[in-house]
């Protein structure tokens, strides 16, 4: 029973302490983001999408976290969409999004890679 109690109180002055710990830590602010407001056209993905804002395919999940509402599954996106992209205030396009898409895609859909 002296053991229980002991562990109890020690755990308790633990989480006290890592909750004033917790709260000193100050992080500096997200810098603002830009929103785009991207329709989507044929031939177009997530994760593809991702590519051209991001320039990480792998980042298609802050697409689709961003769009949860409008996104039913994020495998399938249909033209017309509009979906919301933030990216870094000074981002610029890095390339041709339509060039991009026609020379990607059919690797994806073959699910081969050049």
């Amino acid at each position: 029973m002296i053991r229980i109690t002991t562990a109890f109180i020690i755990t308790l002055a633990f989480l006290g302490l890592g909750e004033r710990i917790a709260s000193a830590i100050e992080f500096p602010p997200e810098p603002p983001k830009k929103l785009i407001i991207h329709t989507v056209k044929s031939g177009e993905e997530l994760h593809l999408l991702a590519g051209y804002y991001f320039l990480d395919c792998r980042q298609w999940v802050q697409i689709y976290q961003a769009n949860m509402g409008a996104i039913a599954n994020p495998n399938k996106i249909y033209p017309g969409q509009e979906l919301y992209v933030y990216v870094e205030n000074d981002w610029t396009p890095p390339f041709d999004l339509d060039a991009y898409v026609e020379k990607w895609r059919p690797y994806l859909l073959s699910g081969t890679v050049p």
